[in-house]
Protein backbone atom coordinates (compact mmCIF):
# COMPACT_ATOMS: atom_id res chain seq x y z
CA UNK A 1 0.00 0.00 0.00
CA UNK A 2 1.25 3.48 -0.78
CA UNK A 3 1.26 6.49 1.45
CA UNK A 4 -1.86 8.37 2.48
CA UNK A 5 -1.35 11.16 -0.04
CA UNK A 6 -1.28 8.70 -2.94
CA UNK A 7 -4.40 6.89 -1.72
CA UNK A 8 -6.28 10.17 -1.20
CA UNK A 9 -5.24 11.52 -4.60
CA UNK A 10 -6.30 8.28 -6.32
CA UNK A 11 -9.67 8.20 -4.54
CA UNK A 12 -10.32 11.87 -5.38
CA UNK A 13 -9.55 11.25 -9.06
CA UNK A 14 -11.75 8.14 -9.10
CA UNK A 15 -14.61 10.08 -7.46
CA UNK A 16 -14.21 12.85 -10.02
CA UNK A 17 -14.61 10.36 -12.88
CA UNK A 18 -17.62 8.64 -11.29
CA UNK A 19 -19.35 11.87 -10.21
CA UNK A 20 -18.88 13.52 -13.60
CA UNK A 21 -19.95 10.35 -15.42
CA UNK A 22 -17.07 11.02 -17.77
CA UNK A 23 -17.70 7.79 -19.59
CA UNK A 24 -20.89 6.00 -18.54
CA UNK A 25 -19.88 2.88 -20.47
CA UNK A 26 -16.79 2.39 -18.28
CA UNK A 27 -17.83 0.33 -15.30
CA UNK A 28 -15.14 1.04 -12.68
CA UNK A 29 -14.43 -1.05 -9.58
CA UNK A 30 -11.88 0.01 -6.99
CA UNK A 31 -9.67 -2.83 -5.75
CA UNK A 32 -9.67 -2.71 -1.95
CA UNK A 33 -6.29 -2.32 -0.30
CA UNK A 34 -4.55 -1.26 -3.51
CA UNK A 35 -4.24 1.80 -5.66
CA UNK A 36 -5.96 0.02 -8.49
CA UNK A 37 -9.14 -0.09 -10.49
CA UNK A 38 -10.79 -2.59 -12.80
CA UNK A 39 -12.57 -1.12 -15.82
CA UNK A 40 -14.48 -2.62 -18.71
CA UNK A 41 -13.72 -0.96 -22.03
CA UNK A 42 -15.45 -1.66 -25.32
CA UNK A 43 -13.66 -1.25 -28.61
CA UNK A 44 -15.34 1.48 -30.70
CA UNK A 45 -18.32 1.38 -28.35
CA UNK A 46 -19.17 -2.20 -29.34
CA UNK A 47 -20.45 -3.64 -26.06
CA UNK A 48 -20.14 -7.16 -27.49
CA UNK A 49 -16.35 -6.77 -27.72
CA UNK A 50 -15.38 -5.74 -24.18
CA UNK A 51 -12.04 -5.95 -22.44
CA UNK A 52 -11.52 -6.11 -18.69
CA UNK A 53 -8.61 -3.88 -17.74
CA UNK A 54 -6.72 -3.47 -14.48
CA UNK A 55 -4.74 -0.32 -13.80
CA UNK A 56 -2.55 -0.62 -10.71
CA UNK A 57 -0.21 2.00 -9.32
CA UNK A 58 2.77 1.62 -7.02
CA UNK A 59 3.06 5.41 -6.59
CA UNK A 60 0.05 7.51 -7.60
CA UNK A 61 0.21 9.78 -9.54
CA UNK A 62 4.02 9.88 -9.76
CA UNK A 63 4.52 6.75 -11.86
CA UNK A 64 2.45 5.20 -14.65
CA UNK A 65 0.24 2.26 -13.72
CA UNK A 66 0.72 -1.36 -14.54
CA UNK A 67 -1.78 -2.14 -17.29
CA UNK A 68 -3.08 -5.69 -17.61
CA UNK A 69 -6.09 -7.24 -19.27
CA UNK A 70 -7.94 -9.75 -17.13
CA UNK A 71 -9.77 -12.90 -18.08
CA UNK A 72 -13.43 -12.04 -17.40
CA UNK A 73 -14.18 -15.47 -15.92
CA UNK A 74 -11.13 -16.12 -13.73
CA UNK A 75 -9.76 -12.60 -13.20
CA UNK A 76 -6.29 -13.86 -14.08
CA UNK A 77 -3.88 -11.45 -15.79
CA UNK A 78 -1.82 -14.10 -17.57
CA UNK A 79 -4.35 -15.27 -20.19
CA UNK A 80 -3.38 -13.96 -23.67
CA UNK A 81 -6.92 -14.45 -25.04
CA UNK A 82 -8.15 -11.75 -22.65
CA UNK A 83 -6.00 -9.26 -24.56
CA UNK A 84 -6.63 -7.16 -27.65
CA UNK A 85 -4.20 -7.51 -30.51
CA UNK A 86 -2.70 -4.91 -32.81
CA UNK A 87 -0.83 -1.67 -32.30
CA UNK A 88 0.92 -1.48 -28.94
CA UNK A 89 -0.92 -4.46 -27.43
CA UNK A 90 1.29 -7.54 -27.10
CA UNK A 91 -0.76 -10.47 -25.76
CA UNK A 92 2.04 -13.01 -26.18
CA UNK A 93 4.22 -10.87 -23.89
CA UNK A 94 1.30 -9.78 -21.66
CA UNK A 95 2.30 -6.13 -21.95
CA UNK A 96 1.59 -2.90 -23.78
CA UNK A 97 4.31 -0.82 -25.40
CA UNK A 98 3.04 2.68 -24.56
CA UNK A 99 4.19 5.61 -22.45
CA UNK A 100 1.14 5.52 -20.18
CA UNK A 101 1.88 2.23 -18.44
CA UNK A 102 4.70 0.84 -16.31
CA UNK A 103 5.35 -2.01 -18.73
CA UNK A 104 6.06 0.47 -21.54
CA UNK A 105 8.68 2.19 -19.41
CA UNK A 106 10.24 -1.17 -18.57
CA UNK A 107 10.61 -1.79 -22.31
CA UNK A 108 11.82 1.77 -22.97
CA UNK A 109 13.59 3.26 -19.93
CA UNK A 110 14.84 6.08 -22.16
CA UNK A 111 11.29 7.48 -22.18
CA UNK A 112 11.83 8.72 -18.61
CA UNK A 113 14.29 11.30 -19.99
CA UNK A 114 12.23 12.23 -23.06
CA UNK A 115 10.07 15.31 -22.50
CA UNK A 116 7.51 14.08 -25.05
CA UNK A 117 7.28 10.51 -23.77
CA UNK A 118 7.71 10.73 -20.01
CA UNK A 119 4.77 10.20 -17.67
CA UNK A 120 2.93 13.40 -16.75
CA UNK A 121 1.94 13.71 -13.10
CA UNK A 122 -0.47 16.62 -13.45
CA UNK A 123 -4.23 16.33 -13.79
CA UNK A 124 -6.24 13.17 -13.28
CA UNK A 125 -3.75 10.34 -13.93
CA UNK A 126 -6.44 7.65 -13.76
CA UNK A 127 -8.60 9.40 -16.35
CA UNK A 128 -5.58 9.94 -18.62
CA UNK A 129 -4.67 6.23 -18.48
CA UNK A 130 -8.27 5.23 -19.22
CA UNK A 131 -8.62 7.70 -22.11
CA UNK A 132 -5.30 6.65 -23.65
CA UNK A 133 -6.21 2.97 -23.42
CA UNK A 134 -9.66 3.61 -24.91
CA UNK A 135 -8.13 5.62 -27.77
CA UNK A 136 -5.68 2.83 -28.58
CA UNK A 137 -8.43 0.22 -28.41
CA UNK A 138 -10.55 2.28 -30.82
CA UNK A 139 -7.81 3.16 -33.29
CA UNK A 140 -5.14 0.46 -33.20
CA UNK A 141 -6.71 -2.84 -32.20
CA UNK A 142 -7.37 -5.38 -34.93
CA UNK A 143 -9.35 -7.77 -32.73
CA UNK A 144 -9.05 -10.10 -29.79
CA UNK A 145 -6.07 -12.41 -29.50
CA UNK A 146 -7.16 -15.97 -30.13
CA UNK A 147 -3.91 -17.85 -29.69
Amino acid sequence: MSDGYAVNAFEADLRQIIDAQVEPNWPLVRIAGEIAVIAVLARNGDQRDRFVLRLKWQRYPDDPPSLKFLDPVTGRDDIPTAWPTGGPFRPQSLDVCVNYCAEGFQLHPEWRQDAQARWATDGNALLRALHNTQHDLDTKVTGRFNG
